[in-house]
């Protein structure tokens, strides 16, 4: 095994047990689900993933070295990747260390399966790390700069809504359309998790 699926199963292990004790009984788990790293990689100066589990969807950003200087849990920063600019969360636990995390899915209630939940993990973080393709230009990504003013990302996060719903009512009779979320589409992903205001980028 190399270190990349190594250290997924460390990060799988960590908050496996945090659900079971820290997050036991609390109202905003969904038992439908259960923990699992996607997609590790190299990225830059990190170890990047996608986290699952009963209550988020965040992208995992490990730093390969300690920070210099330590840093007050709870600290915001923005995160160049391929796909945009995010707002990055710093944490820290005792098994892990410190990283930062991009939330994309909290609570986790739209999911019924973890099938499901786990596709969406490998859609995202191939949507994060891949450069805005023709489609997306120029309007979106002036909305991607700039998303407080974007009128652009609502659109079309009420559009990938309506393309939902609409599958939904075309599913036939007996069967369930996937409930696999619109932010699954490029366009309505980057409104999530987006940087709201300008500041210093990892």
């Amino acid at each position: 095994m190399d270190y990349l699926a190594a250290f997924s199963e460390t990060v799988e292990s960590v908050f496996g047990d945090i659900a079971e004790t820290r997050m036991d009984g609390v109202p905003i788990l969904n038992s439908a689900l259960g923990v699992a790293m996607r997609g590790m990689r190299r990225f830059d100066a990190y170890h990047a993933g996608v986290l699952v589990t009963p209550w988020f969807m965040n992208l995992m950003l490990f730093p390969m070295e300690k920070p210099a200087t330590p840093m007050r849990v709870g600290y915001k920063r923005n995160v160049a990747l391929p796909s945009g600019m995010y707002e990055a969360v710093w944490s820290h636990e005792d098994a892990l260390g410190g990283y930062w995390s991009i939330s994309l899915f909290s609570p986790m209630f739209e999911f019924d399966a973890m099938e499901i939940a786990v596709d969406t993990a490998d859609a995202s973080m191939e949507l994060l790390f891949s450069p805005p393709g023709e489609d997306d230009t120029p309007d979106f990504s002036e909305a991607m700069v700039q998303p407080g003013a974007g009128r652009d990302v609502e659109q079309r996060l009420a559009q990938a809504e309506e393309e939902a719903e609409a599958a939904k009512e075309a599913a036939a009779p007996g069967e369930e359309a996937d409930k696999k979320p619109a932010q699954l589409d490029r366009r309505a992903l980057f409104g999530i998790g987006r940087k709201q205001d300008e500041g210093e980028a990892v």
